[in-house]
């Protein structure tokens, strides 16, 4: 991986945001060309200025936010200012590819090339494209959230995390497949567990069976094949279900492969003799399959039949078999109650045995899905080591650009909330205090070594770790697998903890987290890491909140010059030092009558210079008068 954030020598390949255009609603007509440097919009309060970036941003398909609450208000922004009308933004990737987005006040994003011809292009993962957008008072939010500090060091390894995601969905997605395969194939061997238990009881009460008699080996011996023509039916009957199920499944597996030829559309581009061929192929494919199965379905049906008629003959000789077995009972009235209390009793220990097989059958599938989900949670585990190294290597670069202001870490693991809250909700309401000992295997115990200690009822061994005694670790044991029928285990086993970012400012000599300090403070620290290289524009609005003047000038104008070359910077600001001295390519002029927004002018720094002098600054008197008061 290359050095995200070392320091470039020139510009470099980058997402941009070319255009944004609205039809109807608060800003109808608005069209804005944005520079690929430095974009400023500014204009007095009230002007709608914060509705320009959400409305890019909603366009783009960039509105999730974990908070409800904040979810809410950016919907009630959008539905009130675009009302039914709609917005359009048009994007160029660093590869140079331009795409038109439209959105209107429902439905998603629809995307289409420069032309307006439709593309099946995905915008809801960010590998096509995609920008950092900050809304007022969210840079103070990141400070005081680990899930936020994330995302951001997570922008720096995008592309690198995005490379990594299909295969851990994949994973994930098996793992919960195998969770819910284990925990129903544990439930039926429980189920039946509890039936098997009569077996011997059973037996014995057949080898009990005192027949008398100078028949009696006779009748016990025709008891025992009955019992014997009983299983027999069952086995014919098992053959036939197994087969009867292979050819269900052939039947799904055809439907399957004769949808090959559709799995992709003839090409209207310049490569459409390319999807032509594989159109073809693929056709051709389903085709022999489709063959395959229809031969291999033959020999299973053919299979069926035989079997068929080996039941048919079966029920043949069963017939001659049973009218030997009731003639010999009617010659013998006084055994007949013995006999067939014998049969009854055969019959169910039949019953019982099948049973038994099919548990035994459970019990090896049980044992490959659980070797299966101990290679799928290595594969995770794998997965997210290669994720925290990304992270880490970023952390370590951000740390090397802003020290010794601000340092940034990692704990690998380390956020495990959802890990507590879990514990918690498995262990409430048992009249015990639990509080202190989910905090003790929160700290001491990750999930995967919980469980393979509680499947495994090492008391002495849970006791030591979380410092209790042998009886409360004990009743933690019986707790944890009870819960949920036992499913919290597998979800406990699979979950996977997230990695915990600390960014801290140097303060006084000491290093503070972020999270306890000033508001100022708080976006003093983050307001440097959102301003380092990145391909991916960034959008903010009012980012001097907050934050006093001499830090703005010292800090954030510094940090504009030196990226603005190699990322486009859109800002929504109040503050002259920005646009001035970060020397503005676009400063974008706004107004409203107070039903509608209207863009009044628009160009460099130096075109709009008055409008920055009235609108940021006061006006000329106001300069006049601080020159008066300071001399200069």
């Amino acid at each position: 991986m290359a050095d995200i954030l070392a320091e470039q020598d020139g510009p470099r390949a980058s997402h941009k945001i070319r255009r944004l255009t609205v039809l109807g609603g608060f800003w109808d007509g608005l069209e804005l060309d944005f520079a690929a440097g430095l974009n400023c919009i500014i204009g007095a309060r009230g002007t709608g200025k914060t509705t320009i970036l959400e409305l890019c941003r909603y366009c783009l398909g960039q509105m999730q936010s974990t908070d409800p609450t904040r979810q809410l208000q950016l919907t009630k922004l959008i539905k009130a200012n675009l009302d039914r009308g709609t917005v359009e933004v048009t994007i160029e990737t660093r590869d140079g590819m331009k795409y038109r987005v439209v959105r209107g006040s429902s439905g998603e994003p629809e995307v289409s090339d420069e032309r307006g011809s439709p593309v099946e292009v995905s915008l809801s993962r960010g590998q096509v494209f995609a920008a950092d957008f900050y809304s007022q008072h969210q840079i103070e939010d990141i400070a005081i959230s680990p899930r936020a500090q994330l995302e951001v060091i997570d922008q720096f390894v995008a592309d690198e995390i995005a490379g990594l995601d299909p295969t851990r969905r994949d994973v994930i997605s098996q793992l919960e497949k195998n969770s819910a395969d284990i925990h129903q194939l544990r439930q039926a061997i429980a189920d039946r567990e509890e039936m098997l238990g009569e077996i011997p009881e059973i037996k014995k009460r057949i080898e009990a069976l005192d027949v008398g008699g100078e028949q009696a080996d006779d009748i016990n011996r025709e008891v025992a094949l009955k019992g014997a023509r009983d299983q027999e039916k069952r086995m014919l009957k098992r053959a036939d279900d197994t087969l009867a199920g292979v050819v269900d499944q052939f039947e799904g597996l055809s439907r399957m492969v004769r949808g090959f030829g559709q799995l992709v559309e003839r090409s209207e581009g310049e490569n459409g003799e390319l999807f032509e061929r594989l159109h073809m192929v693929l056709e051709a494919a389903g085709n022999d399959a489709v063959g395959a199965i229809a031969s291999a379905r033959k020999i299973v049906e053919g299979a069926r039949l035989s079997v068929e008629e080996l039941d048919r003959q079966l029920t043949e000789a069963h017939g001659g078999q049973e009218q030997r077995y009731t003639e010999l009972l009617r010659a013998h009235q006084d055994a007949q109650a013995q006999a067939r209390e014998g049969a009854r009793l055969q019959t169910r220990l039949n019953e019982l045995l099948e049973q038994r097989r099919s548990v035994e059958r459970r019990r090896k599938e049980l044992l490959e899905l659980t070797k299966k989900r101990g290679e799928l949670l290595d594969r995770l585990s794998e997965l997210h080591d290669k994720v925290f190294v990304l992270r880490q290597k970023i952390a370590r670069e951000i740390t090397s650009r802003l020290e010794p202001d601000i340092r940034v870490s990692i704990t690998q693991f380390g956020e495990r909330g959802d890990y507590a809250e879990r514990l918690r909700e498995a262990l409430k309401g048992q009249g015990r205090h639990y509080s202190t000992l989910v905090g003790r295997i929160e700290q001491n115990m990750p999930p995967r070594e919980l469980v393979r200690l509680v499947e495994r009822s090492a008391v002495s061994e849970i006791a030591t770790t979380l410092e209790v005694r042998d009886e409360q670790a004990d009743w933690l044991i019986d707790r944890l697998r009870g819960a949920e029928d036992g499913k919290l285990l597998l979800d406990l086993e699979a979950l996977q903890l997230e990695d915990r970012p600390k960014i801290e400012l140097r303060d006084g000599g000491t290093y503070k987290d972020a999270s306890t300090l000033s508001t100022g403070q708080k976006c003093t620290t983050i307001l440097p890491i959102l301003l380092l290289d990145s391909d991916r524009p960034l959008l903010i609005d009012q980012p001097e909140d907050n934050l006093d003047n001499a830090f703005i000038y010292e800090t954030v104008v510094r940090n504009i010059g030196e990226v603005k070359a190699r990322r486009q910077l859109i800002f929504v600001t109040h503050n002259p030092n920005i646009p001035v001295l970060g020397d503005a390519e676009a400063v974008f002029v706004t107004e409203s009558d107070g039903q509608h927004g209207r863009l009044r002018t628009r160009g460099d720094v130096e075109q709009v210079k008055f409008e920055i002098e009235k609108i940021l600054e006061g006006g000329a008197e106001a300069f006049l008068e601080r020159k008066r008061r300071y001399g200069h």
